[in-house]
């Protein structure tokens, strides 16, 4: 640990409790940590773990009923001066003057955490004018310079646009440039990057680092993504039902992981080994995070874990134990005085696991032919809604799915992959092409079929969508809302569909008494294990998954892609799976599709595509991939995009990716590439796809993963 001199913050023995009708929920129980001047702290673990309430804490923000009820939070903003942030008032002027001035935060929703009403110049003002001496045009100014500072284009126009004309990345600058408007010694950030892109989010990450070099700012991130960590963090905590559990260096927590509940996230990760893309099961910690209601005695995580000790750990209270000045533990295995039977071989030994989930996919039974299928949205005007324009979200897109294969669909927010999706379930009805459904031997054209005659297809056609919570009835019980596809397509009722909804259950890792639940009693998790055994239910031959994982955590999300690899092969189901997550992408997909503006301009078996791309934009969302190894941190070959995706209103003349692309030549700028075969079984839309010699993903050769 570094002197206290030499930390902006030390945390010590933090309590925050809520009291509820219920019972106590010690949400941060005993938390202490340091975070030197200069230093990015990194916290990570599962929802539930305690990771937001603890940076609100330090902001002394906590929503009632929850309150700081014992511990220290000493802030030292500058030599010789310390304050105890705990043991000011919530509402008082001394912790008004420090929130928004010397420590800031940025939050994981921007839409939600701006103003609607107000334009982004206005939020950004106001800021400057409660912590600053001056003037309205002056802080103007500084607000524009903020802009400037965070790469949003155009600053002095941009400056009074509201938030929902900007972009999801734009909007996250904005939120950036408001929290670093005023210069700050801390700067907290709350899962920042989640719902990003690859290459959003490394230009955030990108951007955070300069700011940080530039101001000497320290930094709190709080996140659930290991590949970050790898990226960013100088000290790393480890935090599990309010309490941290490891606590080390970057190096230390990756390289030589202490505590089977840091292993157990480590292993959980898909992971990009040479000769092991898509093959590998991923190793998921059983069960969930419990409620801190539900606490269990003695070590919080015995219950999961692999080399608990019955009547040693869910009785005794794990001691800190010390390796190092950097590195710490609350874990019995390496308590001297209370040592485990168990055998330290067995504790270093990596868990078996299924070495392939099965074999690749080599059906070619086409059950789904989609041929220049466009969706175009009009642009109206006026006292009379005149069409101005369209937005050309899907635009002329052509591809086969094959019977029981996974098909993924990548590319950046805007590109249009959930209006495909939704297109595909004929949510919306298509400007123009073909959506060839296979059934019994006989083709039917989806996109010309009347709705009333869309029933019998959306049975055997289902989606699983990205929010697990939005996507579920709050008023329904689990029995309605699983049982809803049975009823409206005479499948079942009465008992048979109880007992359909029951083994539904069981099949997602569910227990059957859930039945008579409600949303609102289940995990983010286990939401989206209903939202799959809802869309299992009427026996379905093709599932489109839009981002079904990036908003779970690592651990959960590893259970979800077990679940839905083994429902793949139990059923012989067929997916559609969309998503930004290319690590995901490489474990769960037998070929990937590569969507920009509207358009498909890669496609390929997955290992080709990750190995050898033959589009530009590809090699640049591969390159963006972190990795969870701190040593392939500031890697010289990864490509930042300038910009954002091209506006898909607008008629582009030539390829739409060559503003922002680094190999572009004057035939870009004038003709559209067209997608083409540039190999066997590899299409492309590029000019010179042949001629470029373009870097696939950076692998990790197994004996050199940092799991153990």
């Amino acid at each position: 640990m570094s002197s206290g001199s030499e930390n902006l913050l030390d945390v010590r023995n933090l309590q925050t409790h809520f009291v509820t009708d219920d019972g106590v929920i010690k949400a941060v129980d005993g938390v202490s940590f340091s975070i030197p001047r200069g230093k990015t702290l990194c916290v990570v673990g599962e929802s539930g773990c305690g990771k937001s309430i603890t940076a609100r804490s330090i902001l002394n923000v906590v929503d009632p009923p929850g309150r700081i009820i014992g511990g220290d939070i000493l802030f030292r903003p500058e030599a010789g001066r310390e304050i105890n942030i705990a043991k000011l008032d919530p509402r008082g002027k001394d912790i008004r003057a420090i929130r928004g001035k010397d420590i800031t935060m940025i939050f994981q929703e921007p839409m939600s955490s701006l103003s609607a009403l107000h334009t982004i110049g206005d939020q950004i003002t106001e800021v400057i004018l409660l912590h600053m001496h001056t003037s309205k045009q002056e802080a103007r100014q500084l607000a524009i310079n903020a802009l400037r500072k965070v790469g949003i284009p155009r600053p002095a126009e941009m400056i009074d646009a509201y938030s929902f004309q900007l972009s999801g990345g734009m909007r996250q600058r904005a939120m950036i440039a408001m929290a670093l408007v005023c210069e700050p010694k801390l700067l907290i950030a709350d899962e920042p990057t989640t719902a990003l892109d690859v290459t959003t989010q490394a230009n955030m990450l990108d951007l955070i680092r300069d700011l940080q070099r530039d101001m000497g700012m320290s930094v709190m991130f709080i996140t659930h993504d290991l590949g970050v960590v790898a990226e960013i963090a100088d000290d790393v905590a480890v935090m599990y039902l309010g309490t941290i559990i490891e606590r080390g260096s970057v190096d230390e927590i990756f390289t030589d992981p202490k505590h089977p509940y840091t292993r157990a996230l480590l292993r959980s990760i898909p992971k990009l080994s040479i000769g092991g893309i898509g093959r590998g099961r991923l190793d998921a910690i059983r069960g969930m995070v419990p409620h801190p209601l539900n606490r269990p005695s003695g070590c919080p995580f015995h219950d999961r874990c692999d080399f608990a000790v019955a009547g040693i750990c869910d009785q005794i209270k794990p001691p800190i134990v010390t390796f190092s000045d950097e590195h710490e533990v609350a874990c019995l295995l390496y308590d001297k005085e209370n040592p485990l039977p168990v055998n330290q071989q067995t504790v270093d030994q990596e868990p078996a696991v299924e070495a392939n989930f099965r074999q690749p996919h080599s059906s070619d039974e086409v059950l789904l032919e989609v041929n220049d299928l466009k969706m175009h949205f009009p642009i109206t005007s006026g006292l009379f809604n005149r069409v101005v324009g369209q937005v050309k979200a899907v635009d002329g897109v052509s591809f086969l799915v094959y019977q029981g294969e996974t098909l993924a669909l990548v590319g950046e927010s805007g590109c249009g992959k959930t209006t495909l999706g939704h297109t595909l379930l004929r949510l919306y009805d298509p400007t123009a092409g073909e959506i060839l459904y296979t059934q019994e031997n006989a083709e039917v054209d989806l996109a010309k079929l009347p709705k009333n005659r869309l029933k019998r297809y959306r049975r055997e056609i289902r989606m699983v969508f990205q929010d697990p919570h939005a996507s579920l009835n709050p008023r329904l019980p689990v029995i309605e809302i699983i049982g809803e596809p049975l009823k409206v397509n005479g499948l079942a009722k009465g008992r048979a569909l109880e007992k359909r909804v029951t083994d539904l259950l069981q099949k997602v890792g569910l227990r059957p008494e859930y039945i008579h639940r409600y949303p609102h009693a289940f995990s983010g998790g286990e939401r989206q294990r209903i939202g799959i055994a809802r869309a299992l239910a009427p026996y379905p031959k093709l599932i489109v998954a839009d981002e079904p994982v990036s908003a779970l955590d690592v651990s959960i999300q590893a259970q979800i892609l077990n679940l839905l690899k083994d429902l793949q092969a139990e059923f012989g189901l067929t997916y559609l799976f969309i998503s930004h997550d290319l690590s995901v992408v490489a474990h769960i997909s037998d070929r990937v599709a590569v969507m920009y503006v509207g358009k498909i301009v890669e496609m390929a078996d997955t290992s080709t595509l990750f190995e050898q791309p033959h589009h530009p934009y590809t090699e640049a969302l591969l390159s963006a991939i972190l990795h969870p190894d701190p040593k392939t941190r500031n890697d010289k070959n990864r490509i930042r995009l300038e910009g954002d995706v091209a506006d898909p209103s607008f008629d582009h003349k030539g390829c739409a990716f060559h503003p922002r692309c680094r190999y572009r030549q004057e035939k870009c700028e004038t003709e559209v590439p067209a997608l083409r075969q540039t190999a066997d079984g590899h299409f492309a839309a590029c000019h010179f796809a042949e001629e470029l010699h373009l870097k696939g993903v950076q692998t990790i050769a197994p004996d050199e993963i940092l799991t153990r």
